[in-house]
């Protein structure tokens, strides 16, 4: 995956950013976006026991983490810093992610039958939360909504809340040096803060899962390296040649003694969700880095970067599309053909994921699109 070392010194990182007046588009990144909602989506439909593909959330993160600082870094001492910036996040997300909520929680009040809408009283009762953002925090406190329609939204408010101290964060401290070693920092604090957590404190499963700052590692991992890119900082080849083996045994390890993929399992609460956004971090660097490598130039295939540029719909239409028509396409076929389960299950989800991707193009297309061309 890695090239070797050759007998001239290479300055792979000379093709970051080389001006930070303009940001090169890099094509693997929206690979790997790709392979993000593809993770995600492979979760929420299929729940597999072998693989952790809820940690596509995690590449989200990095990968917002990395792109936001890169874009922050951009911009930094020009006008409109915090003005360009602030208004750029909400035209990429706001429009769709407004639309989409307000709609549902008409459809929650105007037909939703009486006997079920204790399914839906979370929605209710915290409605305010779901428009300015801290739902994660209901999440981590209250539980998860009995209906999970709009559950995926606790990631937007994670990375909502990110966006709003990052500019500030940066704009404070100016020396990239301070940056890094408060990256570092704050990498190290949150793993050791949700081990001390869980070990002494409290178990509470939800709370280092969606709690803001106990998920904040991987935004700050990716960074962390968009500025050790800026600053022309080489990461030896040697340590991301052992490096991801390593991380990657490590991981199927705590798998296995812990016995659970799932996000909610102690080795991920405590250092699991580090070593994941590390793993992450890594791949986006090689993926940047050396661009030709096998891995960059899977991750720059149409299907990939097309899966990343549409997947912010993605994202917010794949599960209610499975909870609205998904479910009920599924029991309506299992009353009339009752000893067809496993193939009424594979095409409902094939049906799914297939309108999913057909939605979301025409989102794209026709909705967002609009507003991200007044980002110019």
């Amino acid at each position: 995956m890695i090239p070797p070392p050759r007998h001239k010194p290479a300055r792979p990182e000379a093709r970051i950013i080389p001006s930070l007046r303009h940001i090169p588009h890099i094509p693997a990144l929206d690979g790997l976006r790709g392979v993000a909602i593809l993770l995600v989506i492979f979760w929420h439909y299929f729940r597999p026991s072998w693989l952790p593909a809820w940690s596509g959330v995690d590449l989200f993160f990095v990968l917002s983490g990395y792109l936001i600082t890169g874009n922050l870094l951009a911009s930094e001492g020009q006008p409109g810093y915090f003005t360009g910036f602030y208004r750029n996040r909400a035209l990429r997300i706001l429009p769709l992610y407004f639309t989409i909520l307000i709609a549902f929680l008409l459809a929650i009040r105007l037909l939703v039958r009486a006997e079920n809408m204790p399914g839906f009283s979370f929605y209710m009762d915290h409605w305010k939360s779901f428009f300015l953002f801290p739902q994660n925090w209901n999440f981590a406190f209250h539980g998860e909504p009995q209906n999970l329609v709009m559950a995926p939204t606790w990631s937007l408010a994670i990375e909502e809340q990110f966006y709003l101290a990052w500019p500030l964060t940066l704009y404070l401290i100016r020396n990239p040096d301070r940056r890094i070693r408060l990256f570092i920092t704050l990498i190290v604090l949150v793993p050791l803060s949700r081990t001390v957590g869980y070990l002494f404190i409290s178990s509470n499963t939800d709370l280092y899962y969606f709690g803001t700052f106990f998920r904040m590692d991987a935004l700050i991992l990716g960074a962390l390296l968009c500025q050790i890119h800026q600053s022309r900082i080489g990461i030896p080849r040697p340590l991301l040649a052992w490096g991801l083996p390593t991380l990657t045994l490590l991981l199927i390890m705590g798998c296995i003694l812990g016995k659970d993929v799932t996000g909610t399992c102690p080795f991920f609460e405590t250092v699991g969700y580090t070593l994941v956004a590390i793993w992450y971090a890594m791949l986006l660097h090689i993926s940047v880095n050396f661009p030709g490598t096998r891995l960059a130039r899977t991750l720059s295939r149409p299907f990939l970067r097309y899966c990343g540029k549409i997947s912010f719909g993605l994202y917010l239409i794949h599960y209610p599309l499975l909870f609205v028509a998904g479910f009920r396409s599924y029991f309506w076929a299992i009353g009339r053909w009752p000893d067809k389960s496993a193939l009424i299950h594979t095409c409902i989800i094939s049906i799914c994921v297939l309108v999913s991707f057909i939605i979301s193009k025409f989102s794209y297309r026709y909705f967002e699109s609009f507003f991200l061309r007044l980002k110019k």
